[in-house]
């Protein structure tokens, strides 16, 4: 399953919201959204890229 950005922001919300959220807690998580990100990107370019192709 391939995990939405949102989800790891509301992942660290909840543990800044306990008092849990430390700098390397942090960093997992703005990395594990900055992939996302990028994999929401690459799959806008492929299907742009696909629907160049079809006509």
């Amino acid at each position: 399953m391939i995990t939405n950005r949102q989800t790891f922001l509301e992942l660290a919300k909840i543990a800044n919201a306990r008092g849990t959220l430390n700098e390397t807690l942090l960093r997992v998580y703005l990395m594990n959204m900055t992939r996302a990100y990028r994999r929401e990107q690459a799959a806008i370019a492929v299907a742009a890229r696909e629907r160049l192709f079809e006509n």
